[in-house]
């Protein structure tokens, strides 16, 4: 009988396969087989493994096409794909978002005024004191523009906002002019992929969205989807070093509008327990930030417009409504009218206080 075969632990080391992560920042490449997104790279090989993006049209001209999705395993280097304006990209100083692209005008016109001013006041005298002779360019027949040449490529400037990193105590982003070298797309993240800061950018966008699907297209079964989705994507936001109390503002913002809006989505297709509980939430942070009048949060919010009067006036009044109409179509007359009051009685502290800065509020 033959002997059982042994192996060694280094061997056995080499034979299992061990786990290696994926790239934080996903590159989207061109491969000869169309867009390809690098999943990881190799450290020890340097091998990249590419997903194929476009492999549908590649496997109509194979006989027997492999199950999807098609992996290409190279240690090439592909080039980024054309980036466009929303594409997340990276480029020397961190990760960001392109914001616009134009087209750097390197027509020579300005260089050759300069030499124009430059060769009418040099002048040149000879030893025997001859007198200075002005320099053979004509004024009458200034430099031709240079055409460009069919093939050539125009010169390209990126502007960016910045997302991997933001100067404190303020949401401003950072935006960088790029010229070359031109940035690489990258995958965008995903919701749990995200920081604070981009939740809230995430919920803010939803938000937009969701106004126009409920105020123009009168589509509340849409809007309050979208609106659901903007209160879910910043509900349970892990606080990070991205986000400063601007951030933290907000998120206060985009929580309470969000969800008294998603509440009145639910009044008109008559979702009252869902709009009672969305309203309800709308109040639990309003009291929360009423705890914490004065601090930093209440400052940002009152510094940019929005007084005590819409916060703590119209924000709950439009919750106690929706939670009291809810109420009201479920059978619930006393709970209903006790809602009412509490409105009614917020509304008379801040109605003054609303009539006379009003105009300030966004």
């Amino acid at each position: 009988m033959t002997p059982p075969r042994t192996t060694t632990p280094t061997q056995n080391q080499n034979y299992k396969r061990k786990y290696l992560p994926e790239d934080a920042d996903q590159a989207i490449v061109q491969t000869p087989y169309g867009r390809g997104l690098v999943v990881r790279t190799r450290r020890a090989d340097n091998i990249k493994e590419i997903q194929l993006l476009e492999w549908e049209s590649f496997a109509k001209k194979v006989s027997s096409p492999p199950p999807e999705p098609f992996m290409l395993y190279t240690p090439v280097e592909y080039p980024s794909v054309t980036p466009h304006i929303g594409d997340d990209v990276i480029c020397q100083y961190g990760r960001g978002r392109i914001m616009a692209i134009s087209i750097v005008d390197m027509s020579p016109d300005k260089e050759n005024k300069d030499c124009d001013k430059n060769s009418n006041t040099n002048t040149s005298s000879n030893d025997n004191g001859a007198t200075p002779t002005q320099s053979p360019l004509k004024l009458s027949e200034p430099p031709q523009k240079s055409k460009p040449t069919p093939n050539q490529k125009p010169i390209l400037k990126y502007t960016i906002a910045l997302t991997s990193w933001r100067l404190s105590q303020t949401r401003k982003p950072i935006h960088v002019h790029l010229i070359t070298p031109p940035p690489r797309v990258v995958r965008k993240h995903t919701l749990n992929e995200m920081d604070a800061h981009s939740r809230v950018s995430f919920a803010q966008h939803q938000k937009s969205r969701a106004n126009a699907q409920f105020s123009k297209q009168k589509d509340y079964a849409l809007a309050l989807i979208t609106y659901a989705g903007a209160v879910d994507a910043v509900r349970n936001v892990q606080h990070d070093h991205s986000s400063n109390n601007y951030v933290r503002a907000d998120l206060v913002v985009v929580m309470v509008t969000c969800s008294n809006n998603a509440g009145m989505c639910c009044v008109h297709l008559k979702k009252w327990e869902e709009g009672r509980k969305f309203a309800q939430n709308a109040l639990i942070l309003l009291d929360a930030l009423y705890q914490k009048r004065g601090r930093n949060i209440h400052g940002i919010l009152n510094g940019e417009g929005l007084i005590d009067a819409k916060l703590f006036g119209e924000w709950r009044v439009k919750s106690y409504f929706i939670v009291g109409r809810c109420c009201l179509e479920k059978g619930e007359e006393d709970v209903a009218s006790g809602v009412l009051k509490k409105g009614l009685a917020v509304g008379k502290v801040y109605l003054e206080e609303m009539g006379t800065e009003g105009c300030k509020c966004k």
